[in-house]
């Protein structure tokens, strides 16, 4: 997988560790200690041992031209790096449980400039602290568990039930959207989301929020009145985080009326499927989060164009809200209400 090689590996095939050590960030990255990985087929004379270990071709093809400073900018890149160092770690204890950001990466959750890289555990006897692996002595359900081969992790769902604590409650409500995005499109093969959404796929996430993540909720030990009214306020529309944290923006705000993934027509038909919808202010949020262009592609309302002049000839008001904008709720409550002042006349009281 990857081209992982271990130390003993190298030994054996006769590779020193000065050879090792300069084949470092030209045909070789270190994963975790002892353990490594082949990028490239380089052409220097004392590495062409190294190619020999090559398994997986279309690993060597993605880093061809990729320069590091490339490399260290590509958030996805780094992540499948944080994943592959877990999965490689060769000295887990035996009842060890990755948790928190560790478990996130693994299940896939994004999260939002995350630099940390030791891996994180908890174990029901044991403390420690390295530069690797911190390891805190706790329990986690067996409920709460999952396998990853052999190694075991908390649950998609409890894992965004910790990240609260960790990372705060904005992070913590992205991962839980998308964690309840992915588990209701489980059950529904080959769904799409440019095909739009049915009232089953709401259903079916209302069902899962009941008998799955309710459950977690009551199996934390502390924390629950937070998380339980977060997840009270989940769903799985969100198609990217920056809309998730739109949303939570919104709920924040107690300003109400807006609906998410709403398709707009005219006589002419079909114009848009948009990320929020007031239809009583007669006002559209297209949030352009970057992670959206990789989930379900380029369909962003643009600025200008047939779609925007349509929306507009509607008598619709667009707002184009970037990520940095739904970052802070001071800097989109003000965005917002200076550009559709009526807005304000929506907010709800805190009973509603």
């Amino acid at each position: 997988m990857k081209n992982t090689i271990y130390r003993e590996e190298f030994s054996a095939a006769g590779i020193s560790s000065k050879t090792i050590k300069s084949a470092l960030d030209c045909c070789l990255i270190r994963l975790c200690r002892g353990v490594y990985s082949v990028i490239r087929e380089c052409g220097v004379k004392d590495h062409s041992r190294i190619a020999a270990f090559i398994r997986d071709v279309d690993w060597i093809s993605f880093h061809v031209g990729k320069t590091p400073a490339d490399l260290k900018r590509d958030f996805r890149y780094q992540t499948q790096l944080r994943a592959l160092r877990i999965q490689s770690y060769r000295w887990y204890r035996p009842e060890d449980v990755i948790v928190g950001k560790s478990a996130a990466v693994l299940h896939g959750i994004p999260l939002y400039k995350d630099a940390s890289q030791a891996i994180t555990v908890r174990h029901p006897r044991s403390n420690s602290h390295t530069k690797e692996i911190i390891r805190v002595r706790d329990e986690v359900p067996a409920e709460d568990q999952v396998r990853f081969g052999h190694l075991a992790a908390t649950s998609a769902i409890r894992t965004a039930l910790d990240l609260i604590r960790i990372s705060g409650q904005h992070e913590a409500f992205a991962a839980l959207e998308w964690v309840l995005r992915q588990a209701t499109a489980d059950h529904f093969p080959g769904f799409n989301p440019r095909s739009g959404y049915t009232e089953k796929f709401q259903s079916e996430a209302r069902r899962i929020i009941k008998t799955a993540f309710y459950p977690a909720v009551a199996r934390m030990r502390s924390g629950q009145v937070t998380a339980q009214r977060m997840v009270d306020a989940i769903g799985p529309f969100s198609e990217s985080p920056a809309e998730s944290k739109c949303r939570l923006n919104l709920i924040a705000l107690n300003l109400t009326g807006f609906e998410q993934q709403i398709e707009v027509r005219d006589s002419r038909g079909f114009i848009a499927r948009v990320d929020f919808l007031n239809e009583q202010a007669r006002t559209i949020l297209a949030v352009d989060g970057s992670e959206k262009y990789a989930l379900v592609g380029p369909s962003l309302i643009r600025r200008e164009g047939e779609q925007h002049n349509r929306l507009l000839s509607l008598g619709y008001k667009v707002i184009h809200l970037s990520f940095d904008d739904v970052l802070r709720l001071n800097d989109f409550r003000d965005k917002i209400f200076t550009q559709v002042p009526e807005l304000k006349q929506m907010v709800g009281s805190p009973d509603e």
